[in-house]
């Protein structure tokens, strides 16, 4: 575990272009905006939500921020700075769970008829949502410090987490009478990300890399498209 705080500039275990570095930057950017005008939308509806949502709007992209920055220092010097590759993870866990905490208060607001400024919702439960991934990761870094079973609790929970947040997204647009292609966007941005996956093992290589950010960015597009109409029918709904 110690290992992993130290700077390294050893034969590089991934490779990276600088281009294909630079480029993964727009999916990010693309994801922010996505996550702001959804962190509107819910605060616009559900005024006591509004730090929360802000804040995962603000978490989600910087873990994005930090794996593309660890890209670049990987393509332009060749370091390899674990904790900022790490930070993926550990920001977008807590991220997407606020994210579709707010959501799903949100839509049951809209749903009841209640106004921005009288809703409410239970701190204790968003609480307990927060501390499933800072737990089970503390309790793997103690008892199997070695091992990787940190990484994976926190990437089942991003996962998770993520399927909560487009279940509700769906759910409101279903419910919002929003078309199917706006469905449909949260949808294929589900299935891009389990691409993204399976992409993630065939062998390195530049054309690989480029197929990766291709479907990235594309599922980061179809998410901002949803999450823009979604915005528009939040707020307009009574």
């Amino acid at each position: 575990m110690a290992n992993s705080l130290h700077l390294k500039s050893l034969e590089p275990m991934h490779t990276y272009t600088v281009a294909v570095a630079l480029f993964d930057f727009l999916p990010v950017l693309v994801a922010a905006c996505a996550m702001l005008l959804l962190a509107q939308a819910i605060s616009t509806r559900h005024h006591a939500l509004a730090p929360v949502v802000w804040l995962a709007a603000v978490l989600i992209p910087l873990g994005g921020l930090c794996k593309a920055s660890w890209k670049l220092l990987v393509a332009a010097q060749g370091l390899h700075i674990n904790w900022v590759e790490n930070l993926l993870f550990i920001l977008l866990a807590p991220g997407f769970i606020a994210m579709a905490f707010g959501l799903f208060h949100a839509r049951r607001v809209c749903q009841a008829g209640i106004s921005a400024g009288a809703a409410h919702y239970p701190p204790k439960r968003l609480f307990f949502w927060l501390a499933l991934p800072l737990l089970s990761s503390l309790a793997a870094v103690i008892y199997l410090p070695e091992s990787r079973l940190w990484f994976f609790c926190l990437l089942g929970i991003t996962t998770l987490a993520n399927v909560a947040l487009l279940t509700q997204a769906i759910l409101f647009c279903r419910w919002g009478g929003l078309n199917q292609a706006v469905i449909a966007c949260f949808i294929y941005n589900f299935c891009a990300t389990l691409a993204l996956s399976g992409l993630a093992r065939l062998p390195a290589g530049e054309s690989t890399a480029w197929l990766q950010e291709g479907v990235n960015l594309s599922a980061q597009l179809a998410l901002a498209l949803g999450c823009w109409r979604l915005n528009h029918r939040m707020r307009q709904a009574d």
